[in-house]
């Protein structure tokens, strides 16, 4: 059903449509409603795309207090957004962002440098050590678990990518211990960082501080990720990685990295690579669960592929319907489900006329749900993928888009087709929750936990 919202802010003015001449319609703005998309952002933001979508470029929410929101509704103008980083900056949103100066959250030389030191890391020969790690960490994993039982899906899948991730950017196993307490820092950030507009409509000196338990959490991940740089600094001969390269570059006279940088650079993939990827396996476990026969048909196409063995980089070609149902899940379950920017300077976009500091909501879970693109929308349907449906979609960005689009997104697809398709080769996976209820925070989070009972196949 359509959200009513949407009607009830233009009612109050507090939602304007943009046309060539943007205007609010009367009535006056109330703060106690200003607050609602805070308490289901993801259906208010869906609302608002099925409501004006196809009418208007983008709309703005006016509050009484705070900084004026666009949310963006033309898929196309997402794209010319995200593609601008003349006119268009990453803001530092939540205590994290201003904390830490990773890829993510960086801007200017910074960001190019880091880019440039990273990217050749994700191409290539990397990627397929990559994807045959992907392979071994899921057969260590299953080797772990019970013949009939029940394990935290999440967790579990959150220990996997987390070991996948040392293994291949940093050349060392994680312990499952250290993945299992990673995991625990990963849910307290989500507590912290979950969406609240009415806290961020807030001046920032009102805003709440940091408690802490996320303090705590942040300071445990911090120290697995200088575990990480004070081994590498020890080995005469390090191995030839991403943590070699970002090392070697903070040594460069001629590039600016501080040793804060290299710990903050090494959090963002020890958590965002971890966390983001975790989540779209258990997501896809959940809807196959949903969806036997898609279950049966994943299971059918790794026995054929796969014969036993655990997957590999000459496999990924033949996993065709593994990959539908991993882009179907990122289409219905975006772990990025929002992405912000604002301007640098004031700029007219889409008929609006935006100042610095304003806030542009660009969300991939309300345009990939937004029925004038999809048919049937809410249905969960690899098959859409195998027919007309375009890659290319522009209603379709579940890494984002741009020179910022997610640098790991390869490596993201692979590693999640091969742990699905070589778990169900061995083994049954049933989530227990008929629906899925989310907490929206920097990444789209269960809000309850994803317990799976597990049954090894004969």
């Amino acid at each position: 059903m359509t959200s009513v919202w949407p009607r009830i802010f233009a009612a109050l003015g507090l939602l304007t449509v943009i046309t060539e001449a943007a205007h609010t319609p009367p009535g006056l703005p109330v703060l106690g409603n200003a607050t609602k998309p805070g308490a289901d952002p993801l259906r208010f933001l869906v609302g608002v795309q099925q409501t004006y979508g196809g009418q208007y470029p983008l709309v703005q929410l006016d509050p009484p207090v705070g900084q004026r929101i666009h949310i963006v509704l033309d898929a196309g103008l997402v794209h010319e957004i995200l593609e601008d980083r003349e006119r268009f900056a990453r803001p530092a949103l939540g205590p994290q962002a201003t904390r830490r100066q990773g890829l993510l959250s960086t801007e200017g030389a910074l960001w190019e440098t880091q880019r440039s030191v990273l990217e050749p890391e994700f191409l290539g020969a990397t990627l397929a050590d990559y994807a045959n790690i992907s392979g071994a960490v899921t057969e260590a994993t299953m080797a772990n678990w019970p013949a009939q039982g029940t394990v935290d899906l999440l967790e579990e899948m959150s220990v996997l990518t987390l070991r996948v991730i040392t293994r291949g950017l940093f050349s060392r196993d994680t312990s499952p211990e250290t993945g299992r307490a990673v995991h625990a820092a990963m849910e307290t950030f989500g507590r912290e960082l979950e969406f609240d507009i009415g806290e961020f409509l807030l001046p920032e000196t009102l805003q709440s501080g940091l408690s802490e338990e996320f303090l705590a959490a942040d300071e445990l991940v911090e120290g697995v990720a200088e575990e990480f740089i004070d081994w590498h600094r020890s080995q005469a001969d390090p191995p030839a990685d991403m943590l070699t390269a970002l090392i070697e570059a903070q040594q460069d006279p001629s590039i600016e990295l501080s040793a804060n940088e290299l710990v903050d650079e090494t959090v963002l993939f020890l958590t965002a690579g971890q966390e983001t990827t975790a989540l779209t396996i258990a997501y896809a476990f959940y809807w196959l669960t949903q969806h036997p026969r898609a279950r049966e048909r994943v299971r059918t196409e790794a026995s054929r592929v796969l014969g036993g063995d655990q997957p590999g980089w000459s496999d990924l070609s033949e996993l065709t319907y593994t990959e539908q149902v991993i882009r179907e899940t990122l289409r219905l379950t975006p772990a990025a489900w929002n992405i912000s920017r604002e301007p640098r300077a004031p700029t007219r976009v889409g008929g609006a006329e935006l100042a610095p500091g304003e806030l542009v909501m660009l969300s991939p879970y309300a345009h990939h749900r937004d029925r004038r693109v999809w048919d049937n929308p809410t249905t969960f349907d690899p098959d859409r993928w195998a027919g007309v449906a375009s890659r290319g979609q522009d209603a379709y960005f579940p890494f984002g888009s741009g020179p910022r689009i997610c640098i790991g997104r390869q490596v993201a697809l692979t590693e999640a087709q091969f742990v699905v398709a070589g778990i169900l080769q061995s083994y049954d996976v049933e989530v227990l929750a008929e629906e899925l209820p989310f907490r929206p925070a920097v990444t789209l989070q269960p809000a309850t936990t994803l317990q799976a009972r597990v049954t090894a196949r004969d």
